[in-house]
């Protein structure tokens, strides 16, 4: 028991330094609502910045000298952040903003790189470091005082935040920034002030921690993964649950630090397995994601603001013709070194191709990509060495396991989006790095695993075949042309995949899941693909990089290059094909960085650098990305006008009739006693109804009587207690996409049409089974006096003229019962005269 506290006490420190750094993702989420990536790179910053300025690398100061300059140059460095990159981003969705921070962890990571190099320094210690003996053994004081000044920042940060005007002016902003603008509150000012508390906090605790921990340029930034998990469970508002769980995950560290001496514990070659904090912090995330998350976000939750446009392409054949015609005589001709970049170059594009599916088709921020391309990598060469298998039945095993993972981690985003899917990924990430690469066992344990060449039927296709190019030296081109047909296949594959129904689904769940839901829909399944798509052509880029180099490696698969991944499809064009190209020229080891370092001496750590810097660039100047704007400056899309209307258009407009007698006709819907709560107020009580085929009927009330509570809750998309039957069907439990395959249509109050597919494609992809055609289309359209419109985007139509195609949208999968909230709202008076016939007519 005595050893157990012991350890206990000894988390005390690493819990200390992950809590501060809670504190901060906790204030900058506060005061400006999205997670800061770079935290752990500010505590990093101020680590170097005080060890730089006492160790004589820049000057030899005493302490208290050097301590309040290093605070300074970090508040500095926050500063110029705040006005450079997350200032001009504040009416960007916070996914863009959590974006940008990435950009920023890799300038600082690749910063302190190119400074100070890999080598970790000996980090002064500032705390007394007096051993106190406790428990039969010694302790530093210096993890007391680490820890009491945490508690005690905690609670002034609390009791601040709670009780003075600063703190409530923080919630006015960060709740509703237009109310509290009106209230003489700046969020600009809100904003910095949150995230200059932000970086004292982690500037401080990477000051004081370092000499606890390690000062390098990996691992206090990587310190984010446990702290944002502390941040999850403080709802990222709770400085005292955040510092509280911070704790709890630090211990618990240190109890696995004393479970793995004992002979029970895992161990491979010889050793305890490595990186089981880093699969508790993913643990901790997948478990609290999934506990809070939900499957279709509710009515008023923030809809992050939609990625780059993606277009549907054209020229497929035509594009990768010529793209493979040059690639193939490149290889050929090419000297053997930038033969071998122009290889890496071709995988590279099919990493990037991955993220075009998960981020850009679906808008999920997937980091784990390059960790199922390792997977698949150290699959293929552990089936040649322990079970004598090769190419190419170790190729699809590795391609297996890839795919095993990505569904895995699909099943994490059926109930998390955009920014926490991030988190998930990226903690994942961290996790199959660090407990399954750096494993001796499973994956080598960073030194390596070899992977035999490959052969089929006795043909040696691998980079040591015959064929040598003209310069007679490796790689092969025969190599290099396996690469290049896997990437046109892979590009062809994306491409019909955009334009086909599934890519138009992704395109609808990306754009809004709720409204995608309502079209018969199943975003669960349209995740799922896309995340087994991704996780495929992640393997199979995998699979070639490990035989392009003969072995795997943990280190070309870590957190931080595929941070850069992220980073180079980003700034190429993360919803383009195109993009992936670009991207895939800039990725690591590829042939413009391979050219830079040749003719310059530009090395990696300045390409990570450049990375981050274009990312950064790209948010702030050209969302689009590089392909995107090339796209859009090539491509205007056409101005649509609406026909001018004139008494002839108007001549079906029939004069009002009695209404008709439908007492004998069957019920279409009936409700029951339907009732809704939310929390403690009562939106619907005991509601019935019934309406008959046939029946017009209109539901009056002012607002917040429950009129959309309750179409909400008839197509499922609230918890409600009663009965909701659709004709003899009962939907009782149904999901909102299963009510609307079983014939229930609904509209929305604000539209939500799916902003990245034109009008015919939003009546297209609603349709409950098989494929709509034109000319469905086309008249379902003309009903609503909207077929003009048929090849416009969403963007180009006036409100009024979005509801109208919301309600054609409604109509092309020609339901049973169909549910319109506000439909006229937007419409002028002739035009709700038109939508009322016409809804008659259709009743």
């Amino acid at each position: 028991m005595e050893t157990l506290l012991l350890f206990v006490l000894l988390g005390l420190g690493s819990g200390a330094l992950i809590a501060g750094i809670s504190l901060g993702v906790v204030a900058t989420y506060r005061g400006s609502g999205f997670i800061n990536l770079s935290t752990g790179a500010i505590a990093m910053l101020g680590g170097y910045a005080f060890w730089s300025l006492t160790s004589g690398k820049i000057a030899s100061f005493p302490y208290a000298v050097a301590l309040p300059l290093a605070l300074i140059f970090v508040l500095a460095a926050a500063t110029l952040l705040e006005f450079v990159v997350y200032r001009p981003l504040r009416n960007t969705s916070p996914l863009a903003r959590m974006v940008a921070s990435l950009g920023v962890l890799l300038i600082l990571q690749s910063s302190m790189l190119l400074a100070f190099g890999v080598t970790q320094q000996p980090a002064p210690s500032v705390l007394p470091t007096t051993l106190i003996h406790l428990l039969g053994s010694g302790i530093t004081l210096d993890r007391f005082l680490l820890t009491a000044i945490v508690v005690a920042a905690t609670v002034v940060l609390a009791a601040a935040y709670k009780w003075t005007k600063f703190g409530l002016a923080t919630r006015a902003a960060s709740e509703n920034e237009v109310a509290a603008m009106l209230s003489g509150v700046s969020p600009g000012t809100i904003s910095l002030s949150n995230s200059l508390i932000a970086a004292f906090l982690a500037g401080s605790l990477g000051i004081l921690a370092s000499s606890v921990t390690q000062l390098d340029p990996e691992t206090l930034p990587l310190q984010i993964i446990p702290a944002l998990a502390a941040a999850l469970i403080a709802r990222f508002t709770s400085f005292g649950l955040a510092t509280a769980a911070a704790f709890g995950i630090g211990i618990l560290d240190s109890l696995l630090q004393l479970a793995s001496t004992e002979s029970w514990f895992p161990q491979s070659g010889g050793v305890a397995i490595p990186g089981t904090t880093d699969l508790l912090a993913f643990l901790i995330i997948i478990g609290v994601l999934f506990w809070r998350g939900r499957s279709i976000p509710g009515r008023g939750e923030v809809q992050e603001t939609r990625l780059p446009q993606a277009p549907r392409p054209q020229h497929l054949f035509r594009s990768a013709l010529i793209f493979g015609a040059g690639a193939a005589v490149l290889l050929v001709v090419f000297p053997f070194d930038f033969r071998n970049a122009l290889i890496n170059t071709l995988i590279g594009i099919l990493m990037a191709l991955s993220l075009v599916i998960i981020t850009g088709f679906v808008g999920q921020i997937s980091i784990i990509q390059l960790a199922l391309a390792g997977a698949a990598g150290f699959t293929i060469s552990h089936m040649a060495s322990n079970f004598g298998i090769t190419f190419p039945l170790a190729a699809l095993a590795g391609i297996a396991v890839a795919v095993a993972l990505g569904i895995l981690t699909a099943i994490s985003a059926v109930r998390v989006r955009g920014t926490s899917l991030s988190v998930v990924t990226l903690a994942g990430a961290v996790a199959i790095d660090n407990f399954g690469f750096q494993n001796p066992t499973w994956g080598g344990g960073g030194l390596g695993s070899p992977v035999p060449e490959m052969h089929w039927f006795g043909v040696d296709f691998g980079p040591n075949a015959g064929f040598r190019g003209i310069d007679g030296n490796q790689p092969s081109p025969v190599f290099g042309w396996v690469v290049l047909l896997c990437v046109l296949l892979a590009c062809l594959g994306v491409g019909y995949l955009r334009r086909g129904k599934l890519g138009q689904r992704m395109l609808a769940v990306r754009s809004n899941e709720r409204a995608a839901a309502a079209a018969a829909i199943n975003p669960r399944t349209v995740k799922l693909y896309a995340f087994i798509i991704a996780a495929l052509i992640a393997g199979v880029a995998g699979c070639l990089y490990a035989y392009n180099f003969g072995s795997v490696s943990a280190d070309r698969f870590d957190a931080f290059t595929a941070l850069s991944l992220i980073a180079f499809a980003y700034a190429g064009g993360i919803t383009l094909i195109s993009g992936a190209v670009f991207a895939g020229l800039i990725s690591a080891q590829a042939l413009i960085p391979y050219a830079l370092q040749k003719w310059f001496g530009l090395d990696g750590n300045w390409f990570l650098l450049v990375g981050g810097v274009l990312l950064i660039f790209t948010l702030l100047q050209n969302p689009e990305g590089v392909a995107g704007d090339l796209y859009r400056r090539l491509h205007k899309r056409p101005q649509v006008h609406a026909p001018q209307a004139d008494a002839a258009t108007r001549e079906h407009l029939v004069p009002r009739t009695a209404r008709p007698d439908l007492s004998g006709h069957p019920a279409a819907l009936t409700v029951e006693g339907l009732s809704v709560r939310f929390g403690g107020v009562h939106a619907l009580s005991a509601v019935s109804l019934n309406v008959r085929e046939g029946e017009l009927v209109g539901l009056i009330g002012p607002n917040g009587a429950g009129k959309t509570t309750l179409i909400d809750a008839i197509s499922g998309f609230v918890t409600s207690a009663g009965t909701v039957r659709l004709g003899e069907h009962d939907l009782h439990g149904l999901p909102p996409y299963d009510r609307a395959r079983a014939g229930l249509s609904r509209t929305w109050q604000t539209t939500e049409l799916f902003d990245d597919l034109n009008v015919a494609e939003n009546l297209t992809v609603a349709s409950r089974e098989g494929t709509v055609s034109e000319e469905a289309v086309s008249e379902t359209l003309a009903v609503v006096g909207m077929d003009w419109a048929a090849g416009a985007m969403p963007t180009q139509l006036s409100s009024g003229q979005r509801k109208l195609v919301g309600v054609a949208r409604a109509l092309v999968a020609k339901p049973t019962l169909l549910c319109l909230d506000e439909p006229a709202a937007g419409l002028d008076s002739t035009e709700s005269e038109e939508l009322g016939v016409t809804l008659r007519r259709l009743a």
